[in-house]
């Protein structure tokens, strides 16, 4: 038996909001992450290892329940 997925079907609304991210400062490296997902106070790029700097972006709204992570 075949499932067939309709492409007009509605997407589902996704919640979006202003997000605090840190990402890469290398021109040629696209690295980024939440803030909220992050170890360390200055993360580094998982890709390039330079030191990333503080932005926001409009993303998805996520949860992070970790019960390691206390920001």
């Amino acid at each position: 038996m075949y499932m067939h997925y309709s492409k007009k079907r509605p997407l589902e609304d996704v919640l979006q909001e202003q997000t605090a991210i840190w990402s890469c400062p290398n021109e040629n490296c696209k690295g980024w992450m939440r803030d909220n997902f992050t170890f360390s106070s200055t993360p580094i790029c998982s890709q390039c290892q330079a030191k990333m700097v503080k932005g926001e972006r409009m993303l998805a709204a996520v949860l992070n329940t970790s019960p390691i992570h206390s920001k």
